[in-house]
């Protein structure tokens, strides 16, 4: 009967000793590549999911409520119909967690929309919403802990940059119980939505909340 030497059973433990390493090794790295793949997708995922959530969340607030200005309300005998919104003021804020936003009119979009047309009011003519600084620096940026103030002047809005074109200036104006609405669009961020349904107003400045 053929024996194996001592010498050659050592040889076949040691083979089977290396190809037994190498399978642990080649094991290793792919589990290495599973895990790096899985983290990297994990953080893109928080990464997307973060992004989202930004765009989601508009970056700037009202602060407290919105003051408006009207017009014919002194004239004897008038009708609410004959009030006009003339102009409204309020101040806005950045959202907690959010980076500043540039309130630059190259930077900055407004519209503003009634029951009766619809139009762009930042930069239009220079004149119809102004931005400026309450509490804060000088710069454009709105920061956390400054606040803004924006003013927008409806009679400074010519009938030619709305649509559709009303027929006159009354019509252009925003009446009582009528709604009306002011839409602001950071570069990135959601969009700031102040929306109102103007009350029946008897004095010529009211705060609507």
């Amino acid at each position: 009967m053929k024996t194996v030497s001592k010498s050659r059973r050592a040889m076949t433990g040691l083979e089977t000793a290396i190809i037994l390493v190498a399978f642990v090794i080649t094991a290793a790295a792919f589990a290495f590549v599973i895990l790096n793949m899985g983290f990297l997708t994990a953080e893109k995922a928080q990464s997307v999911i973060s992004a989202g959530m930004s765009e989601a969340s508009s970056s700037m607030l009202i602060d407290s409520g919105l003051v408006a200005f009207f017009s014919n309300t002194s004239v004897a005998g008038v009708q609410q119909a004959d009030i006009c919104l003339t102009k409204v003021v309020f101040y806005m804020k950045l959202s907690q967690g959010h980076e500043p936003v540039d309130c630059d009119d190259s930077r900055l979009i407004a519209t503003f929309t009634n029951d009766v047309c619809h139009g762009e009011i930042y930069d239009t003519n220079g004149t119809v919403m102004t931005i400026t600084t309450a509490n804060g620096d000088t710069d454009t940026l709105l920061e956390t802990g400054e606040k803004f103030k924006v003013e927008i002047d409806f009679t400074e809005l010519l009938l030619a940059d709305v649509e559709p074109v009303p027929a006159d200036r009354p019509s252009l104006y925003t009446h009582p119980y009528e709604n009306f609405r002011v839409e602001i669009r950071p570069s990135q961020g959601a969009v700031m939505t102040i929306e109102r349904q103007l009350p029946a107003v008897y004095t010529p400045v009211m705060v609507i909340d």
